[in-house]
């Protein structure tokens, strides 16, 4: 399967040509016996917003600290922009870092935290007090406070702590900028509005960004790409749509938005080449496209999005796969209802009704029988 391509101008890692800023080669790094990362190798491109995704214990937040040099790997090497830093600390790297606490200092000012570190730079010229000033009214204008630097920062709210924090790290115009976190501090609704904000931000400067997050809509709303990591290892690279879309793994799948997905085993392939596969789970046969042939009784899991569901009150005609079931549970979430159908073979699949129209109830009720159809084309095989 193949997504469309776009210019390499705006996806430097489809250029052949291209050189990566930041390559990780084999970074393995242990506590003990456990592998917090497990022989990890990365490329990152110059101006990327990176996201490595994953759940507590997966290594995210221990890569970071490698690259940021709080942890020295036990083997491989880290290199950014073409400089071998493995072996180099903290302060010497090309390297900022924006803790998810933003670990600012409560006795100083908005524009003191701003300054901090130009004033404590380690290694060539420490820029002069003019130069201080000016750099920090252009980083609160970037953050769109420009009033606010004689404030400390228990006046502020989260989301405009969280401005400080970035500004205070983008200061010192780093090559990398690190982010721990960068929205976990804040409520539901600032975050959202916080995503937009610095995705902006970080276009306008042009750093590159690498960012460890656990929540997968923040990573798919502001990454050009991102890393799924699982018990220390990398388990797929690619962009948010071609993630949500092409999943590799069933890992993927589940971790990466909402999913169904049935066991079963292939039977052969129909006469346009579409894999028949037995799914016990729905009493019977789906078809699903995939760009390989695949062996006759090879397991396989078959992943479809609920939104790619069509549900019906009647046997619907025209569809590659159409199963039946009734409705176990529903939830009302104002745009969209979701409902779990539970067919007669015992699968449980979720689906979910946009809500096009004015209403304040899901469509179907409770014990409803419905059919659920898709396409071969919007399901996806996995054989890992």
């Amino acid at each position: 399967m193949s997504v469309p391509a776009r210019s390499p101008a705006l996806e430097p890692w489809r250029d052949p040509a291209a050189q990566p800023f930041v390559r990780i080669e084999g970074v393995t790094k242990t506590f003990g016996k456990v592998y917090a990362c497990d022989d990890i190798s990365l490329d990152v491109y110059r101006g990327e917003f990176f996201a490595l995704l994953g759940g507590s214990g997966s290594g995210k937040s221990t890569l970071l600290r490698v690259l940021a040099g709080f942890e020295s790997p036990d083997r491989g090497r880290v290199l950014i922009d073409g400089i071998d830093v493995t072996d180099l600390p903290p302060y010497e790297r090309p390297v900022n870092m924006m803790f998810q606490s933003y670990a600012l200092f409560p006795h100083m000012s908005v524009a003191q935290n701003i300054a901090f570190g130009l004033k404590h730079s380690s290694g060539g010229a420490r820029p002069g007090a003019g130069e201080i000033r000016d750099r920090v009214q252009q980083m609160l204008e970037l953050v769109r406070m420009p009033q606010l630097g004689n404030r400390k920062p228990d006046q502020l709210s989260g989301g405009q702590r969280q401005r400080v924090a970035l500004a205070r790290a983008l200061a010192k115009q780093p090559k990398l900028l690190l982010l721990d976190e960068p929205l976990g501090a804040l409520d539901k609704k600032l975050r959202e509005h916080t995503q937009f904000e610095l995705v902006s931000i970080q276009e306008r400067v042009g750093t590159t960004f690498i960012m460890v997050t656990h929540d997968q809509e923040e990573a798919m709303t502001m990454s050009s790409r991102i890393a799924v990591m699982d018990a220390g290892r990398i388990v797929q690279v690619s962009t948010p749509a071609v993630l949500y879309e092409y999943p590799s793994t069933r890992f993927v799948a589940e971790f990466i938005g909402g999913i169904n997905l049935l066991e079963g085993r292939v039977l052969g392939h129909d006469g346009d080449g579409d894999l028949r596969i037995q799914c016990d789970g729905v009493g019977g046969e789906l078809l699903a496209r995939h760009p390989d042939p695949l062996p006759e009784g090879t397991a396989v899991g078959i992943a479809v999005r609920p939104e790619k569901i069509d549900v019906h009150e009647t046997k619907p005609e025209g569809f590659d796969n159409a199963v039946m079931g009734k409705v176990r549970d529903i939830a009302y979430l104002g745009d969209v209802s979701i409902y779990h159908v539970q067919t007669e073979a015992g699968a449980v699949l979720r689906v979910q009704e946009t809500h096009v129209a004015r209403s304040s109830q899901p469509h179907y009720d409770w014990d409803d029988t419905l059919w659920l159809s898709w396409d071969a084309a919007s399901a996806v095989v996995l054989t890992s």
